[in-house]
């Protein structure tokens, strides 16, 4: 890594994204609470004051339908309770020193590297559907589809999920070599492609586009005779 976001002065916390450490103000989260979801930004990790102007840290968290990761800062040690209760990686006091700061960051880096290895290893995902996580294997995942702002998954028992999000953020996530994008609007299963013709491929009856600009990657992915 080669750059890492410091919260400014004038925010309480921040969230960001550990693939390119973009970084987004929570104050907006603060008055409306609906408009910051952390599985639309790909949120990760969030630096989080225990004590900010409207809502707490805590009651923040609550809020979010799903929390990501937590390193939370303040100026009282009395607080480290409740981080600990709330699952938090660290708990920083203010004022922060940098190598503390580092020595957080290498406690998020190892979480992840064994977070990594576990889905490199898994066979399912879970997608979030009708309040609830819903195990899918990832043998029967066709295609992952964009439809404005959701997802649509179609799998091969005919079932279909739908899921908020952007097909960037899946393919982030996803981590898996059987997967490929192959259009702005299409992953796919490369294990269930029927046939390509041109620029197109079919899966089971659906006949999927293949962009110019994936085809050679997708080709390249391809044991070809």
């Amino acid at each position: 890594m080669t750059t890492t976001a410091w919260p400014g002065r004038r925010s309480s916390g921040f969230a960001a994204s550990t693939n390119n450490w973009k970084s987004w103000p929570l104050a907006k989260a603060q008055r409306r609470p609906g408009v910051f979801k952390s599985e639309e930004h790909g949120v990760e990790l969030l630096f989080l004051d225990m004590e900010m102007p409207g809502l707490s840290g805590t009651e923040l968290l609550d809020r979010l339908p799903v929390a990501p990761m937590v390193i939370f800062t303040t100026s009282k040690a009395d607080y480290a309770y409740d981080a600990f209760e709330y699952g938090a990686i660290d708990f920083l006091k203010k004022p922060i020193a940098q190598p503390r700061f580092e020595q957080a960051l290498q406690k998020l880096f190892g979480i992840q590297a064994g977070n990594q290895q576990f889905q490199a290893n898994s066979q399912n995902i879970y997608v979030r559907t009708e309040g609830k996580f819903v195990r899918l294997s990832c043998d029967d995942i066709l295609f992952f589809e964009n439809v404005g702002d959701y997802i649509r998954i179609r799998t091969a028992t005919g079932a279909n999920h739908i899921i908020h999000g952007t097909l960037r953020s899946v393919d982030e996530r996803l981590n898996d070599p059987r997967f490929l994008k192959v259009h702005r609007s299409y992953i796919i299963n490369l294990d269930k492609i029927v046939d390509i013709e041109e620029n197109t491929l079919v899966i089971e009856k659906s006949v999927i586009p293949i962009s110019r600009a994936h085809k050679p990657i997708l080709m390249n992915r391809l044991r070809i005779l």
